[in-house]
This record gives C-alpha cells, sequence and structure tokens, in this order.
C-alpha cells in the first residue's frame, strides 16, 4: 500500500536499479519516484556500471534483474556485497523462483519479487529489506539463510540437481553457445566447460551433447530464458 503524505518518513530511502532494458529501468524510476519514501539515485545498464556505482555510492537497496546481459547474476550478487557488505539487494526477475529464488537468497540477496508480481509487492520488499528483513516468494523456506541444505529442497526438476555453476552451463548450452563463449562468459578455462558438461549429462541420464542441447533448450522454453 502506497505511504501517504502524513506518513512519509523525513528522509527517503536510496534506491538504485540495475537492468538492461531502457523501458524497464525508467519505468521502475518513475513508479518508485511516486512513492514519498524513495529517492531513486540511480541506474545501470551493465554489470560495470553497476559496480561503479555501488563503489562509488551504494545506494540503501538495490533493485536488480538476475540476468543482466552477460553477468552472471548470481556471482555478481556475491560481489557486490563484498564492495559494499551492507548493500540490501532486492531481486526483481522474470526467472522462475522456485529455481533462483533460493539460489539468490544463499547468495546474499535480501528478497526476491517476479516481474509478474503486482507492484506494490516490490515496494514492500524494498521497505522490508531496507528495515533489515528479509522477503521472500510463497514456498520458499524462511529459514533459508540459516539451514542452506533445506533450502536445496525448494528447487524443483532438472534444477534441484545441478549446483549454481552447472545451472549456468546449462542455461549456455540451451541458448547453443560455444564452448569458447561459455568459458569466457564465465570466465573459466574450456576445460572446465567440458567437465560440467559432462557432470550435467551424468546427473541427468544423457547421452550425448544433442541430448544435452534439446534437454537444455526445452528447460529454458519452460522456465524462461530472459
Amino acid at each position: 500500500m502506497p505511504l501517504t503524505i502524513g506518513t512519509c518518513p523525513p528522509e527517503r530511502l536510496s534506491v538504485v536499479i540495475a537492468d538492461d532494458s531502457p523501458a524497464m529501468r525508467e519505468g521502475l524510476s518513475r513508479i518508485l519516484a511516486d512513492e514519498c519514501d524513495f529517492s531513486v539515485a540511480n541506474s545501470a545498464a551493465t554489470a560495470v556500471e553497476l559496480r561503479a556505482i555501488i563503489t562509488r555510492r551504494p545506494p540503501a537497496v538495490l533493485v536488480m534483474d538476475l540476468m543482466i546481459h552477460e553477468a552472471d547474476g548470481l556471482a555478481l550478487i556475491k560481489e557486490l556485497l563484498e564492495l559494499a557488505p551492507k548493500l540490501r539487494i532486492v531481486v526483481f526477475t522474470l526467472q522462475p523462483a522456485e529455481v533462483y529464488a533460493a539460489r539468490c537468497l544463499r547468495a546474499g540477496a535480501r528478497g526476491f519479487v517476479g516481474k509478474r508480481d503486482a507492484v506494490h509487492a516490490l515496494f514492500q520488499a524494498i521497505r522490508e529489506v531496507a528495515a533489515g528483513g528479509s522477503v521472500t516468494p510463497p514456498g520458499i523456506a524462511q529459514n533459508i539463510f540459516t539451514v542452506p541444505k533445506q533450502a536445496d529442497q525448494v528447487a524443483k526438476g532438472i534444477a534441484a540437481s545441478l549446483t549454481n555453476r552447472e545451472l549456468q552451463v546449462f542455461r549456455q548450452v540451451g541458448l547453443v553457445q560455444p564452448t569458447k563463449v561459455i568459458a569466457q562468459k564465465l570466465g573459466v578455462s574450456v576445460k572446465t566447460v567440458e567437465t560440467h558438461r559432462e557432470n550435467i549429462k551424468n546427473k541427468l541420464g544423457l547421452h550425448s551433447h544433442d541430448e544435452l542441447i534439446t534437454s537444455a533448450a526445452r528447460w529454458l522454453r519452460e522456465n524462461g530464458s530472459e
């Protein structure tokens, strides 16, 4: 529920928006600015821009998409918290909560909101994490921060058996990215990518690279390929 003028705090919460869609950044900036307790301090379209902003002047809350161009969102969350340990992060994404929410929260985010949710859910999440709380989607264990092993049970289907890095490789395979490109994007060696691919095939019971590509592409269609 929006705050009324009489209930507005004396100082606004500074918010930074990170999303590679210009329309999304502009739209979020406008609706957040309409709330009397929010102040949009800046926005970023790339991980490079975001790192520079956070290094220069961290906001109270960062609202970030999980997939920003070529950036590994899970690794980026951890990196940003190393740059600014007091930063509060709300992930705002189209990626499925049952696959990514637990992973984001364990990486250090304090909230996870779907882009298909009502906008007031994002407002509430920003206020909650700024106040020191956390926001988890329905069905995600509330004790995720203290019992990581239980949180693993949240992931469903294929994602449940894959590590974070394997899931990243699996996504890239589904996008039919060459091994060298995957290695470059993830900052690892070609050999490491090949090893992850073999581990994924073994875990999923796949017998060839073509089967891996087909399975990964189908998973992306069903779970979002943003």
